[in-house]
């Protein structure tokens, strides 16, 4: 292709322009007269079903990830309350051992002599 333009060139020195990065640009009318030339049909119907049934596709895939994200989402709300829940009763059975190591080492401490006639007292109210 590049060689069928630089002979068209040679033969019509105005061409097509260089742009300063080194691209050729041409008007409108060179280019219709390059299709021709080069035998370039223009297909833009298939073009534009191709992209249409893309885009489609495309927005059927990111509907469906949607779907999916919403999904993760409400596992990951629940699993956290779940978390929350298994960590709340977790401190209560921590505080409730607590009470009971306390009151244990209260009874510990009081003599034999105390705690006798401590249950003794509680035999002779009843």
């Amino acid at each position: 292709m590049q060689n069928k333009v630089t002979y068209i060139r040679r033969n019509n020195k105005q061409f097509g322009k260089l742009n300063k990065s080194g691209v050729r640009e041409f008007p409108p009318t060179k280019i219709q007269y390059l299709k021709k030339v080069l035998n370039i049909a223009e297909k833009p119907t298939e073009l534009s079903t191709e992209f249409s049934s893309g885009v489609d596709f495309i927005k059927v895939q990111l509907e469906e990830k949607d779907k999916q994200i919403s999904k993760l989402q409400q596992a990951l709300d629940q699993q956290q309350i779940l978390t929350k829940q298994a960590q709340d009763q977790s401190q209560n059975l921590l505080l409730e051992n607590t009470q009971i190591k306390e009151k244990l080492a209260e009874v510990e401490t009081e003599s034999f002599w105390s705690r006798l006639f401590k249950r003794k007292g509680k035999y002779e109210n009843n």
